[in-house]
């Protein structure tokens, strides 16, 4: 298993597999621990897409249990006020998390529930050591020292600062609600006595979702989209997921038939650094067209979105975290789940201990112009009990025989699906090994801006070689997404979480 965060849960997954679990059973018992020890990017007060391949039927399925809008939402609920879709009421939705677990465990679950939520009950009343990256998501976040929950686990008083890593947090509010799904199950929240506590929790907040909304809430259960690459089949999620966007980059840049060759010389690997930055291009420009399907009606360089079919509005959602799984017996998970930002909206339940999402930012509005003065995508207006568009793409490619080669995802909003790209790319098509694709400098483009972004540890003639193809370049100085990847041969199986982020990975 890979994960794009660190903790001690190996004995979790490796007692799941030998007491006979299923590879879902082992993916939500590890979900509902890293929802306590990464709770500053997931939880059951949020959302995610699952990508599950079974080997013996060689079958991939996509689970949505993305949040959802509420029914009194409209598009225009944020025009007075554009910080209302990341803090405070309105920027949360319908949370799909725990839904999700329970609707996963009744599918495929094998091991009694009350087990897979016994781990994170254990973690939570012991407490754990705050990590680096929920220390650095503090000082990203810090309106959560105004959240009275938040700011009693995250702030020391007497020193009047957030705590640092290492400090011991046990949210025994948490504690209680997991007690409570342990026993009476994932639906309680939506329409059990659970739910009760959490509608009171919204109504202290003055959110407008309401019962009715949870007991409404429905995850999505569709197959995974079959592509074919090279003899290999890669299985992609589809829409609101951006599953089609990676489909879109790989088929694009499939028919220039890349290889170790393809990176062997200067100008070699600038032209095909250029094909792959213009395939970037083109599919952020398609992003801006997708939607939940259910409300759905090389030789140079332009600098112009329009070029490229880019009418948009890009939101950035940084608190992810995903994870990749492979089983004994040859079934995958490859899973995304995310609160949005950093601590959700910056409030946690007086009663239930929940971080509430700020999901309602990954949805557009018309008129309400972005950092970058462009305007919204009419496929991902607000509409009641909608999904909003997504970046997240987990994925799993499988070869000829139907065994895995690869589970890789990411978090890290919309880097995600240029970085699995890349790093599908490197291992598939130029023959690097998962640490070397993993590891390696990254670029990026979403049209807009206008620049590709690129990663400290570029070689300097790639910049130049590029910007004499007309890009407009820039370096960033801050954290890229986070890749979790496993990968398989006819020998050995290899895994690698990246090392841009605190993760792990480890077998039994």
């Amino acid at each position: 298993m890979s994960r794009s965060f660190d903790f001690e849960l190996d004995g979790v997954k490796g007692d799941v597999f030998t007491r006979g679990g299923h590879v879902v059973d082992a993916a939500i018992a590890t979900m509902f621990c890293l929802g306590l020890t990464n709770m500053q990017s997931m939880g059951i007060g949020g959302g995610f897409i699952m990508n599950i391949y079974l080997r013996d039927a060689q079958k991939a399925y996509t689970l949505d249990a993305r949040e959802i809008s509420a029914t009194a939402a409209h598009e225009k609920m944020h025009l007075h006020d554009s910080r209302t879709t990341i803090e405070g009421p309105l920027s949360l939705g319908t949370p799909g998390e725990l839904m999700g677990y329970w609707e996963a465990h009744q599918r495929f679950g094998r091991l009694p529930w009350r087990d897979l939520v016994a781990p994170a009950i254990k973690v939570c009343e012991q407490g754990f050591p705050m990590s680096r990256h929920m220390e650095d998501s503090t000082k990203i976040n810090p309106r959560i020292q105004y959240d009275y929950m938040l700011r009693g686990l995250f702030f020391n008083e007497t020193t009047n600062s957030f705590r640092r890593m290492g400090s011991i947090v046990r949210p025994t509010k948490l504690c209680e609600t997991l007690r409570i799904v342990a026993e009476k199950g994932g639906a309680d929240l939506y329409n059990g006595t659970l739910a009760d506590l959490f509608v009171e929790d919204l109504k202290e907040l003055g959110s407008i979702i309401k019962r009715e909304d949870l007991e409404a809430y429905r995850v999505k259960w569709s197959d995974s989209i079959p592509i074919k690459m090279n003899g290999d089949t890669m299985y992609i999620i589809p829409p609101p997921g951006s599953g089609l966007l990676l489909g879109f980059i790989m088929k694009i840049l499939k028919g220039y038939h890349f290889s170790a060759d393809s990176i062997a010389t200067k100008n070699e690997t600038i032209r095909t650094y250029h094909r792959i930055i213009e395939a970037f291009k083109w599919t952020y420009g398609k992003r801006t067209e997708i939607g939940d399907p259910e409300f759905i009606d090389d030789t140079t360089t332009s600098q112009q979105p329009k070029d490229y079919g880019g009418n948009f509005h890009i939101s950035e959602d940084q608190g992810t975290a995903h994870i990749s799984l492979l089983a004994p017996n040859g079934d995958a998970i490859s899973v995304t789940s995310s609160v949005n930002f950093y601590f959700g909206c910056g409030n946690m339940g007086n009663r239930t201990g929940i971080i509430f999402n700020s999901g309602m930012d990954d949805f557009s509005s018309p008129g309400l112009k972005n950092y970058f003065g462009l305007p919204g995508s009419p496929p991902n207006y607000i509409r009641p009990r909608k999904r909003a568009l997504s970046s997240m793409s987990p994925t799993i490619v499988v070869g000829n025989d139907g065994n895995v080669k690869l589970v890789i995802g990411a978090a890290g909003g919309t880097k995600i699906t240029t970085a699995v790209a890349m790093a599908t790319m490197r291992i598939l098509w130029f023959g690097q090994d998962v640490k070397e694709a993993v590891d390696a400098p990254r670029f990026h483009h979403q049209l807009i801006p206008m620049w590709v972004d690129y990663e400290y540890g570029t070689e300097e003639y790639i910049v130049e070689g590029l910007e004499r193809l007309g890009h407009k370049t820039n370096r960033y100085n801050y954290r890229g997404s986070i890749i979790c990847a496993i990968k398989r041969n006819d020998t050995a199986i290899y895994g690698n979480a990246d090392f841009r982020k605190e993760g792990d990975v480890f077998g039994f």
